[in-house]
């Protein structure tokens, strides 16, 4: 209807993310950190008839991508590699440093976090004719895209003259990008009952730039020279520049009115990830796709519920998780195929008034893959709880 609309929502997600090695530690790595807001703001202003036909513009503020922040207490798979395979060379350091005897590497732990959010700021305009039997809609997204990674640790040491000696490393990065996105869309009403979406999304171009913001070492032996040299074994991201574009996005789907209770919906879209620059990494994927099947069936004037599934093929190479020079990245956070499903209900409180509550689950199919001698197992559940409000002025 003509008019001003506002919607306004949140998600908050719990997620449960958990990995298994035999080579390293040979325990169980787990995480849990929940993501409290991930909010959005559309709006819509209906114009009503303008020429041959009708005019809204839109405006949209929330998270495209991107899921809040991971944290693994007693770090990962990639993160405990990282320092088993650098205790040898922090051994021989110690030995060169103290001047006799020799130094045995007795154990390590580490921690990581990560985060990911893409912000984006969107607006267009949507144009219908013949009765609303077409529409057509043109729009762009700003995103604001902010990321970033924490590892630190301590490798543990016995020297047989000094005896025992601790090393701490701590290593913190962050990378952001800036980019466009235009978004096309078609709208079609073939019958009175059945309507037909498409909607296109041009690649956004993200060259991302690295910070470093921590890379230092201390030991108990408080010697400077080899904090220095440990330090210096850490990677070093400062001034790197990457591209990690998102991918073009088509999607299509169709809603019909069965009864004036229920409707139904279809929903296919697909990920060109092989096409997006993404500095060679996009060799590692195919071109992602979902389906989504849904519904919702008025009980009575005021209440709706709805309920929904969906599979999620990501479309990533094995040999992408198998990749040791990704297992850093991969072990926090493992691209894995999902299903989807979810229910819902909206309730008109006062007239032009509706809240919804909906809860939904993920679960990602789990995987199991062997990365140089280490057989790998990655397994990711998220819960979903999802508020909304929308009012028309």
């Amino acid at each position: 209807g003509q008019g001003f609309f506002i919607d306004v929502s949140n998600q908050t997600l719990l997620k449960y993310y958990s990995s298994k090695e035999d080579a390293l530690l040979k325990d169980e790595y787990k995480q849990s950190e929940p993501t409290i807001l991930l909010p959005n703001v559309y709006l819509v202003y209906n114009a009503g008839q303008i020429g041959m036909g009708k005019l809204a513009v839109f405006g949209q503020m929330g998270v495209v991508a991107g899921g809040g922040t991971l944290k693994w207490d007693d770090g990962t798979i990639g993160s405990n590699a990282f320092a088993a395979s650098k205790a040898s060379v922090i051994a021989l350091a110690i030995t060169a440093g103290i001047g006799a005897g020799s130094t045995t590497p007795t154990g390590y732990s580490t921690s990581l976090e990560a985060s990911s959010v893409y912000y984006d700021f969107g607006a267009g305009l949507a144009y219908s004719l013949l009765d609303d039997m077409i529409s057509l809609s043109v729009g762009a997204k700003y995103v604001i895209a902010k990321r970033e990674g924490k590892v630190n640790g301590t490798l543990n040491f016995i020297h047989n003259m000094v005896g025992p000696i601790w090393v701490k490393i701590s290593d913190e990065y962050s990378y952001d990008a800036k980019g466009f996105t235009p978004v096309f869309g078609l709208d079609a009403k073939p019958m009175k009952e059945l309507t037909i979406g498409v909607r296109y999304e041009m690649e956004t171009k993200l060259e991302f730039e690295y910070t470093q913001d921590e890379r230092s070492s201390s030991n108990s032996l408080n010697s400077t020279t080899l904090a220095t040299g440990v330090a210096s074994q850490l990677p070093n991201y400062d001034g790197i520049k990457a591209n990690q574009n998102l991918p073009q996005i088509l999607s299509l789907g169709a809603e019909y009115v069965v009864m004036p209770e229920l409707t139904v919906g279809l929903t296919g879209t697909m990920y060109f990830m092989s096409k997006a620059d993404m500095e060679g990494l996009e060799d590692q994927f195919g071109t992602g796709w979902e389906v989504a099947l849904g519904a919702t069936y008025k009980v009575m004037e005021a209440l709706k519920v709805g309920a929904s599934v969906m599979y999620t093929d990501q479309a990533v190479k094995k040999e992408y998780l198998e990749d040791d020079g990704e297992l850093l990245t991969t072990s926090a956070n493992p691209i894995l195929d999902s299903i989807f499903m979810g229910l819902g209900a909206t309730y008109t409180v006062i007239p032009n008034l509706d809240l919804t509550l909906a809860l939904s689950w993920v679960h990602y199919l789990p995987e199991d893959v062997t990365v140089g001698t280490m057989d790998v197992n990655y397994k990711k559940d998220i819960y979903n709880i999802a508020l909304g409000a929308s009012y028309k002025m």
